[in-house]
């Protein structure tokens, strides 16, 4: 059986049995289609998150990419620097068990439809976008949140 290297999800590691179109593009050069890329990421993703070794920095990335999140956001979420986020995916630094165990775990979190974490998530991606003004009000010795008036 023919086994097509997928490389294109940013790992090496990865091969197709099936599930996939090959054919030949107008200039003659190969083309392939996967049938469906977001099962397919989801099944790698979830392989990833079983592994009985640490991420390597490619894994790493894939999985941080598949939950949306930059490395900045990342980087806040777990508690270090967006640069050591950074010197993990590129191999220059081994990643902290912590933050691999973290960043499975919000993996699995952000694919349960119950769970509040992938709302979460994408708020903490929109956060770095725009500054947000917070507007208190005192009354009856109670602080509320309003509205900030223009």
């Amino acid at each position: 059986m023919d086994q097509f290297h997928y490389v294109a999800c940013g790992l090496s590691n990865v091969w197709l049995g099936n599930g996939y179109t090959e054919g030949i593009s107008s200039d003659g050069k190969p083309i392939f289609h996967i049938e469906n890329v977001k099962g397919l990421h989801k099944a790698i993703a979830l392989s990833l998150v079983e592994k009985d070794t640490l991420l390597t920095g490619d894994e790493f990335r894939f999985l941080r990419n598949e939950i949306k999140l930059t490395r900045k956001s990342l980087a806040g979420v777990i508690g270090y620097s967006e640069e050591a986020v950074k010197k993990w995916e590129s191999g220059e630094n081994p990643i902290q068990k912590t933050a691999d165990m973290v960043l499975r775990n919000l993996y699995l979190e952000s694919q349960n439809e119950a769970s509040i974490v992938g709302e979460l998530l994408e708020k903490i991606n929109h956060l770095e976008k725009k500054d947000t003004e917070f507007f208190f009000k005192e009354g009856g010795n109670v602080w509320k949140a309003e509205k900030k008036c223009a």
